[in-house]
């Protein structure tokens, strides 16, 4: 009986990391796919993003963002 014991937890083991593999790895694909595709969406200039005190990337609310660009065009109006 103890061979067929043994059997059973190795296979049990296995299966288990074999399992936990699978989801970590679908976890981190996804998880660079997004990356690439932020990265590239701000390097193609569709996004804004900031880089906050942490080193975390964030995105910027458009309304922010168009509210900036509108004081510096008065900024370059008022001094020609």
């Amino acid at each position: 009986m103890e061979n067929y014991i043994h059997s059973i937890i190795a296979t049990g083991c296995l299966a288990s990391a074999y399992y936990l593999g699978r989801y970590l790895a679908g976890r981190d694909i996804l998880e660079n796919t997004i990356s690439i595709m932020l990265d590239r969406l701000e390097k193609d200039g569709f996004i804004a993003t900031e880089t906050d005190k942490d080193g975390e990337t964030e995105l910027i609310p458009i309304s922010e963002f168009v509210a900036k660009a509108l004081r510096e065009t008065k900024k370059k109006i008022k001094k020609v």
